[in-house]
C-alpha cells in the first residue's frame, strides 16, 4: 500500500476477495491509538537500550567511495536494519 500511496492507482487492493475468503484479519497500526503509553515507553525502552538487552541491528560501509555500493544496497536488500556509510 505504501507503494501505491501517492501514484493515485486503484489497485492496492485488488485481492481483497481473497482476504475475505480467507478471513485474514487486517489491522493497521497508528502510533497516535498509543500516545498515553509514550511516558512509559521511553521509560522502559531507556532501561532496555541501557542495559544491553536491545540491540540495534545496521549495515555499516566504510569511507564515501561505498556510498555508491551502500545507497544501492538498499533497493537489492543489502542491508540489515539501517544503512550507514561511516566516513
Amino acid at each position: 500500500m505504501i507503494d501505491d500511496y501517492n501514484s493515485g492507482s486503484t489497485h492496492a487492493f485488488r485481492f481483497i476477495m481473497r482476504v475475505i475468503a480467507m478471513r485474514i484479519m487486517v489491522k493497521g497500526f497508528i502510533y497516535t491509538d498509543y500516545l498515553a503509553e509514550m511516558a512509559d515507553f521511553y521509560r522502559d525502552m531507556g532501561g532496555w537500550l541501557a542495559s544491553g538487552a536491545v540491540k540495534s541491528r545496521e549495515t555499516v560501509h566504510k569511507g564515501i567511495e561505498a556510498m555508491p555500493d551502500a545507497f544501492l544496497g538498499l533497493f537489492s536488500g543489502g542491508n540489515t536494519g539501517k544503512m550507514l556509510v561511516k566516513l
